[in-house]
């Protein structure tokens, strides 16, 4: 009886204060190869996303074992390149491209 009732308290809780329980969309990052780009959409590995306005894009590379990030713009992707988005529901807020895959 009380295992239950601890239960129904925990769920109550949860759903009261979604925000503090896992319960919100987050984000989530998502890599693979660049099959498809544009200014405001991106396909990477056959799934499609669409690019915010405000989109950070940087480069990783590795040099002698050592990992950089530079600056960069939706210009520097091209097909075929190994990226890692950062997701919040369908949309790309942050690209990077990872160069030291190649």
């Amino acid at each position: 009886m009380r295992k239950s009732w601890l239960f129904v308290t925990c769920l109550g809780i949860m759903l009261l204060f979604p925000t503090h329980t896992g319960f919100t969309r987050g984000h989530y990052y998502f890599n693979g190869k660049v099959n498809a780009i544009s200014k405001d959409y991106i396909n990477v590995s056959g799934k499609d996303f669409y690019i915010t306005q405000n989109c950070r894009v940087a480069i990783h590379k590795e040099v002698k074992g050592a990992f950089f990030e530079n600056p960069a713009s939706l210009r520097d992707i091209k097909i075929g390149d190994w990226v890692t988005v950062k997701v919040i529901g369908n949309l790309v807020t942050e690209i990077l491209i990872e160069r030291y895959k190649r």
